[in-house]
């Protein structure tokens, strides 16, 4: 008894060249988001001329199947460990 092929359903909207260029925009600046990624996807025109409209998940999951996780970025205010921030927060406690 054999397996029959998978029918229906839809194709891959990208080609594995196309992952490769997305994780290369991630590894080429660590700080991008996920909604500039896909901006950055849907101008250009040489490497995804197939792209019309991709969603954020899809961009995800890309990065995902290459092992590549997103962190959420912040700004950490310099004063946030200083000495006298640190004296406030041990007389709070106490």
């Amino acid at each position: 008894i054999g397996r029959q092929p998978q029918v229906g359903g839809r194709r891959k909207l990208l080609n594995e060249q196309q992952e490769r260029e997305i994780c290369n925009m991630v590894i080429a600046y660590n700080a991008i988001t996920l909604r500039q990624i896909r901006n950055a996807i849907l101008l250009d025109n040489v490497m995804f001329q197939n792209i019309n409209s991709i969603s954020i998940s899809t961009i995800d999951r890309v990065l995902k199947k290459h092992q590549m996780t997103m962190k959420q970025i912040y700004r950490v205010p310099f004063e946030r460990n200083s000495d006298r921030v640190k004296e406030l927060r041990y007389q709070y406690v106490h």
